[in-house]
């Protein structure tokens, strides 16, 4: 957690437990920890924790978010992604900041780009030929 002027920035207030599932999409304001299920879609400017016994498969467009679980799909993070050593995360990654713990697995593409639409132009990928 930080703390920024007295008050708790990634403060965890909502939580989808161990054994619940939950299909469709998801929005929150304050901090939310899953430990469940999830299928769909999340959009918030808050902090998204995936705990260890979490599987979330979506797409997700967040400030940050912490993976200690598994992670199926797209995130789209405003601030920063953090895959911990026992997080798996299978798809793409779109954010200024990645942190990959040693023992943590990611299968995919990372775009750290200003915008989830840059692609590389064949013209660029000539550059790295000999």
């Amino acid at each position: 957690m930080r703390f920024t002027k007295g008050k708790v920035e990634d403060e965890i207030v909502s939580h989808l437990g161990e054994g619940a599932e939950v299909t469709g999409e998801v929005s929150f304001t304050k901090g939310m920890r899953i430990s469940g299920i999830l299928k769909g879609k999340i959009n918030s400017d808050a902090f998204l924790e995936i705990g260890p016994g979490g599987k979330v498969e979506a797409e997700v467009r967040i400030r940050k978010i912490s993976i200690s679980g598994e992670f199926r799909g797209v995130i789209r993070a405003s601030d920063r992604v953090e895959i911990h050593k026992d997080g798996k995360v299978f798809g793409d990654i779109y954010s200024q900041c990645l942190i990959i713990e040693a023992g943590a697995f990611f299968e995919g593409r990372c775009n750290m780009g200003d915008s989830p639409k840059t692609v590389l132009k064949k013209e660029d990928t000539d550059l790295f030929k000999s």
